[in-house]
This record gives C-alpha cells, sequence and structure tokens, in this order.
C-alpha cells in the first residue's frame, strides 16, 4: 500500500515561534549543486580531457565585489575525474559564456 503524506504538522499550543533560532546563512556561503559542464576542458595536472555534458558536483559561490549590469557572478568549484584536483570556473556573463579560471584549460576557445 501507498504511504499517505501528512498535509499538515502539529504545532503545540505553548509554541513561541520568537523563540525559535532563524535559518538565515551568511550570503557569501558556497552552496552545493549538480551541474553539467558547459565545454570541453583538459586538466593542467594531469593532462586528462573532460568532455562536454560531464555530471559532477561542484560548489556555487558568487564572485565577491563581480557584477555585471547589476547581475551577480557566479564562480563554481569541481574536481578533475581523474587526479581529484580542484577546478576552477566562473559566469561570463557580457559573452554569455564560462572562463576557467583554475587548474584546467579549454580545449576549443569561441
Amino acid at each position: 500500500m501507498a504511504e499517505h503524506k501528512v498535509q499538515n504538522k502539529y504545532h503545540a499550543r505553548d509554541l513561541d515561534p520568537s523563540k525559535l533560532p532563524k535559518g538565515r546563512k551568511p550570503k557569501n556561503q558556497q552552496k552545493k549543486v549538480c551541474m553539467m559542464l558547459p565545454m570541453s576542458i583538459c586538466c593542467n595536472t594531469c593532462g586528462n580531457y573532460i568532455s562536454e555534458g560531464t555530471k559532477f558536483n561542484s560548489r556555487k559561490e558568487d564572485a565577491a565585489g563581480e557584477n555585471y549590469f547589476g547581475e551577480q557572478i557566479l564562480r563554481f568549484y569541481f574536481k578533475c575525474t581523474k587526479c581529484s584536483v580542484e577546478l576552477v570556473m566562473k559566469t561570463d556573463l557580457q559573452n554569455s559564456d564560462y572562463v576557467v579560471e583554475a587548474g584546467a584549460r579549454r580545449n576549443f576557445e569561441p
């Protein structure tokens, strides 16, 4: 049989919401995201070629102090599939593209 989903939760009568801890996080904290590589790259350490469309678990953060017409530029950290060295990539909103910052180089420059 299928499980029944709970539509509401029980709250005690003496619950005071003002005493609950706030769930806010710092703005510059990194978030874990799953992404696909938008271009093929080559690792500088081991020479491994990583093709376009490879899925990665990566960390995403706002690039501090960098924006383009008010839009925040994002930076992604992920690891090489062969040697596990950290690779860094950030968004390039002006050209609607991505720029590899560290650990790798792009195979084909547009």
